[in-house]
Protein backbone atom coordinates (compact mmCIF):
# COMPACT_ATOMS: atom_id res chain seq x y z
CA UNK A 1 0.00 0.00 0.00
CA UNK A 2 1.26 3.39 -0.82
CA UNK A 3 1.18 6.05 1.88
CA UNK A 4 1.19 9.77 1.83
CA UNK A 5 2.77 11.82 4.85
CA UNK A 6 2.05 15.35 6.01
CA UNK A 7 2.72 17.37 9.45
CA UNK A 8 -0.10 19.84 8.04
CA UNK A 9 -2.93 19.40 10.26
CA UNK A 10 -5.06 21.55 7.99
CA UNK A 11 -4.24 19.36 4.67
CA UNK A 12 -5.14 16.77 7.23
CA UNK A 13 -8.20 17.83 7.90
CA UNK A 14 -8.91 18.24 4.03
CA UNK A 15 -7.57 14.90 3.35
CA UNK A 16 -9.90 13.40 6.03
CA UNK A 17 -12.83 15.23 4.49
CA UNK A 18 -12.34 13.74 0.99
CA UNK A 19 -12.33 10.72 1.46
CA UNK A 20 -8.80 9.88 2.43
CA UNK A 21 -8.24 7.26 4.76
CA UNK A 22 -5.94 8.24 8.55
CA UNK A 23 -3.45 4.76 8.27
CA UNK A 24 -1.35 6.06 11.19
CA UNK A 25 -0.65 9.28 12.99
CA UNK A 26 3.03 9.39 14.75
CA UNK A 27 5.54 11.76 15.84
CA UNK A 28 8.94 11.93 13.97
CA UNK A 29 12.32 12.49 15.51
CA UNK A 30 11.56 16.23 16.33
CA UNK A 31 8.52 15.29 18.31
CA UNK A 32 6.18 16.79 15.54
CA UNK A 33 2.54 14.99 14.56
CA UNK A 34 2.98 13.40 11.45
CA UNK A 35 -0.33 11.95 9.50
CA UNK A 36 0.28 8.90 7.76
CA UNK A 37 -2.49 8.83 4.97
CA UNK A 38 -3.48 5.80 2.13
CA UNK A 39 -2.93 7.37 -0.83
CA UNK A 40 -4.78 8.13 -3.93
CA UNK A 41 -3.67 8.38 -7.83
CA UNK A 42 -5.80 11.73 -7.74
CA UNK A 43 -4.02 13.06 -4.21
CA UNK A 44 -2.06 15.66 -5.82
CA UNK A 45 -5.02 17.65 -7.30
CA UNK A 46 -6.66 17.36 -3.97
CA UNK A 47 -3.43 18.91 -2.46
CA UNK A 48 -2.81 21.34 -5.35
CA UNK A 49 -6.65 22.64 -5.32
CA UNK A 50 -6.24 22.85 -1.40
CA UNK A 51 -3.18 25.41 -1.48
CA UNK A 52 -5.09 26.79 -4.42
CA UNK A 53 -7.28 27.49 -2.25
CA UNK A 54 -9.53 25.78 -4.86
CA UNK A 55 -10.64 23.27 -2.94
CA UNK A 56 -14.55 22.22 -2.45
CA UNK A 57 -16.41 20.82 0.77
CA UNK A 58 -18.49 21.67 3.71
CA UNK A 59 -17.00 23.84 5.90
CA UNK A 60 -18.91 22.18 8.56
CA UNK A 61 -17.20 18.98 7.64
CA UNK A 62 -13.94 20.48 7.48
CA UNK A 63 -14.29 21.60 11.00
CA UNK A 64 -15.02 18.82 12.65
CA UNK A 65 -12.47 16.80 11.04
CA UNK A 66 -9.74 19.27 11.83
CA UNK A 67 -11.19 19.21 15.50
CA UNK A 68 -11.02 15.25 15.18
CA UNK A 69 -7.27 15.24 13.81
CA UNK A 70 -5.88 17.68 16.47
CA UNK A 71 -7.64 15.31 19.71
CA UNK A 72 -5.94 12.59 18.38
CA UNK A 73 -2.56 14.44 18.04
CA UNK A 74 -2.96 14.98 21.92
CA UNK A 75 -2.91 10.76 22.08
CA UNK A 76 0.01 10.51 20.36
CA UNK A 77 3.34 8.66 21.72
Amino acid sequence: MKTFETHDLYLSAALKLHGFRLIDLKKDQKGKGLFVWEDKPDRSKYVRDYFAGELQGSLKGFADAWSALRALLTEVD
